[in-house]
């Protein structure tokens, strides 16, 4: 196999995923664990390098690419709407040590003694996570909304909001009426926009 090729579909499907949509692309360098908690829809593409290790769930839906060095990851669920994009090296870690709380940090150590939070993270559809931003435990992004490269956030977002920083604030909207008519081209088998 070439290192610019992607896992089949028979491969795939021998990974066991709960459920698994068509023509779905994963690379072959991608570190994939807990497949039966994974639902992934159809015409999805996970690019090189990517970490995709589900204590709880992951959903994908439609039309959903993650690009290279993504992490999805923890112990809370974690749901990608359709036509979603994660950003290269973006983060979604649904479970993080708590830094100020007693307790010893690391996988290695008994749950006893470690201070961990866990909440679900949600990417609603249309929604854009910039490269190398994080998302925390109990992030939540409304449809539409966009993230600006190497934000960080753990709360909700509101929908069709442009939102950079640390933490991410709104700083502008998002032409929802724009998207929505070029998603309802999309799924009526229209063509769309042409550049001049």
């Amino acid at each position: 196999m070439h290192n610019h090729e992607y896992l089949s579909h028979a491969d795939l499907a021998r990974l066991g995923f709960a459920a698994l949509g068509d023509d779905v692309r994963i690379h072959p360098s991608c570190v994939l664990v807990g497949c039966e908690r994974m639902r992934i829809g159809s015409h999805v593409r996970i690019d090189p390098f990517c970490i995709l290790t589900i204590g709880s769930e992951l959903v994908i839906g439609d039309h959903v690419h993650v690009a290279g060095h993504a992490t999805l990851a923890g112990g809370g669920a974690i749901s990608i709407g359709d036509h979603a994009n994660i950003s290269h090296g973006a983060k979604l870690l649904s479970s993080s040590d708590h830094f100020s709380a007693a307790g010893i940090a690391g996988p290695s150590i008994p749950d006893a003694f470690r201070r961990v939070s866990t909440a679900a993270i949600v990417v609603g559809r249309h929604a854009i996570v910039g490269a190398g931003a994080v998302l925390l435990p109990g992030a939540a992004l409304g449809e539409g909304t966009t993230l600006g490269a190497l934000s960080l956030v753990k709360q909700t977002v509101p929908p069709w909001t442009v939102n950079a920083g640390v933490p991410a604030r709104v700083v502008g909207r998002r032409d929802r009426l724009g998207v929505l008519a070029l998603d309802r081209a999309f799924r009526s088998g229209g063509s769309g926009p042409t550049c001049e």
